[in-house]
């Protein structure tokens, strides 16, 4: 987890955040995705009484307001977007009655939008710190009628004509004053050792700060039995079938040069080629692939003829293998416009999503796959590509590092396979039934 910021002064709206985030999380947990919970920063009281807030998304923490115009309309749009499904789950459970009235009234709470300090980017994804403040009832000002008025002001009429006759009636009889006796009352004295001792206010119990919960574990890192099928991340596999997978993994530089200028020896494309073991690494990570994880196939054959399949369920893998055991070289290679693809069949918004590229070189048909990559990112948060560089071309560095991915160099046949294994182990979760 990463800190994103630190309060020293606990408002009422923090107080309040430190108190209910736990229950919240329970909720979130119960009936969303992590998404819906990854928005709300979790607080953690630091040893000098300060508030610090971390989150599980990796990255720069950025103010929102610090945001350009183009960049804070990004992050707003998801921010809405999230709080409208949190919105829809306090209907649900309202109309269903599951919950008690405290636990509503959470979820009522984080539905609405935030103060706009509150609200930070990291990695394009909105995260609240404080929550807005509970709504306190609004009580009417009491307005006395004017109606009220009348009855007083006959009285006080009524006192002044009482009066008057009072002071007539004197002017003409003058009565004594009457004397009454007074008798000499001694003055009352306390009793002896009368006064009670006060007791002495005793100060308040220090409250102890509640231990922080352990962080959940990523949905990736979860078994399917601890998972809704929704929750499962997406895969999509992209297979570069251009014609310079058919190299040999044991040709030379100076083999390939040779061939690029006569192109009279075929001893470059020899045992073990590249898309041989390209194969034989992406069946073998199938059957590694959690249950519930649907696995698209993108295969770039040619600038014209990039292939894209719907996702295959576990019941249809034996299917997805032969279709990639078919797979034949020919051709340029066309990144930009498989990544395009294998970007339109993950939701990368509300579940985790990763495309895994195996490829040997770079664009060959006027794309940009960089530039597709920065874009699906924006567009789909919680998608990451993940690179297995043949040979080490660097040809899929930036695609790597605009979507959190990392690149995995397979330089020898021999670490094919444990190198493909290695690019989706984040995927895998262990010991899982």
């Amino acid at each position: 987890m990463i800190r994103i910021t630190r309060t020293t002064e606990q408002t009422l709206q923090i107080q309040q955040t430190l108190n209910n985030y736990p229950l919240l999380a329970d909720l979130l947990r119960q009936y969303l995705s992590s998404g819906a919970l990854s928005l709300f920063a979790q607080p953690v009281i630091a040893s000098d009484g300060a508030v610090e807030w971390y989150s599980e998304i990796n990255g720069k923490p950025t103010p929102c307001q610090a945001l350009s115009d183009n960049e804070q309309a990004r992050v707003n749009t998801l921010l809405s977007q999230k709080l409208a499904a949190i919105t829809q789950l306090h209907q649900q459970l309202l109309q269903t009655g599951t919950l008690d009235e405290k636990s509503l009234g959470i979820v009522a709470i984080a539905s609405r939008q935030p103060d706009p300090a509150a609200v930070w980017a990291i990695d394009g994804q909105p995260v609240i710190t404080w929550w807005p403040a509970e709504q306190a009832p609004v009580v009417a000002p009491v307005v006395p009628s004017k109606r009220l008025l009348w009855p007083w002001l006959l009285l006080l009429l009524a006192l002044l004509l009482l009066l008057a006759l009072l002071l007539l009636r004197g002017c003409h009889e003058v009565a004594e004053p009457i004397k009454l006796p007074v008798e000499n009352a001694e003055p009352i004295k306390p009793p002896a050792n009368a006064s009670t001792p006060v007791e002495p206010v005793k100060p308040d119990t220090p409250v102890t700060p509640a231990k922080p919960e352990t962080p959940p574990a990523p949905v990736k890192a979860l078994c399917p039995a601890q998972r809704t099928q929704t929750q499962a991340p997406e895969v999509v596999i992209i297979l570069d079938a251009t014609g310079s997978m058919e190299v040999s993994m044991e040709a030379t530089p100076q083999e390939i040069e040779r061939w690029a200028q006569d192109r009279s020896s075929r001893d470059i494309f020899r045992d073990p080629q590249r898309i041989a073991l390209a194969r034989t690494s992406a069946r073998q990570i199938i059957d590694r692939l959690p249950k519930d994880m649907g696995i698209s196939l993108v295969v770039a054959s040619d600038c014209q003829r990039v292939t894209s399949s719907s996702p295959f369920s576990f019941s249809q893998r034996e299917a997805l293998k032969k279709q990639i055991s078919s797979i034949q070289p020919d051709g340029k290679t066309a990144l930009a416009k498989a990544l395009q693809l294998a970007g339109k069949r993950v939701d990368g918004v509300n579940r985790d999503a990763i495309i895994l590229l195996i490829t040997d070189g770079d664009e060959t048909c006027g794309g940009n796959p960089c530039a597709v990559a920065q874009q699906l990112k924006r567009n789909k948060p919680r998608l990451q590509i993940n690179v297995v560089d043949i040979m080490n071309t660097g040809a899929g560095n930036c695609i790597a590092s605009a979507t959190g991915g990392r690149v995995y160099a397979a330089n020898t046949a021999k670490d094919f396979s444990a190198v493909v294994n290695k690019a989706m182990q984040e995927y895998i979760p262990e010991h899982c039934e």
